[in-house]
């Protein structure tokens, strides 16, 4: 059952992004990451994650196998969440709140500091962006 929420969750996300244009690979079985999409542009190195819980611990280990994957890759590790009834954030690595031995991602959390969809993909800007413009 784990499996089938984690993966449906990561064929919505696909769906999104080829909405929008980007090329997408799901990698079975996550080896480094479950998704690679990238526009020619953008190139995004994602983990996708779902619960129904308030709370989410992803593992020092993913994390670091997703950094290190991106920066060979040449994308943006990016941790995307669908928190069920609530719907999708994402979050770069450095912006999860360690926990013991795992991060820590509340939904609280995911609200205040999380992304949108479409700041992820730059068809929006954050507001940190738009407050460091200026």
């Amino acid at each position: 059952m784990r499996y089938r929420k984690g993966a449906s969750a990561e064929r919505e996300l696909i769906k999104m992004l080829e909405k929008e244009g980007f090329a997408v690979i799901r990698s079975a079985g996550s080896k480094k990451v479950d998704l690679v999409a990238g526009n020619g542009r953008l190139y995004l190195c994602i983990e996708v994650k779902s619960t129904k819980e308030e709370n989410l611990y992803v593992s020092r280990g993913d994390v670091d196998k997703l950094m290190e994957f991106a920066e060979k890759f040449g994308g943006k590790a990016v941790i995307a969440v669908k928190f069920l009834n609530s719907g999708w954030y994402f979050l770069y690595p450095n912006q999860l709140t360690e926990s013991g031995k795992n991060y820590k991602m509340s939904l609280k959390d995911a609200k205040y500091r999380g992304l949108t969809f479409d700041e992820v993909i730059g068809k929006q800007k954050s507001l940190d962006e738009v407050i460091r413009r200026e």
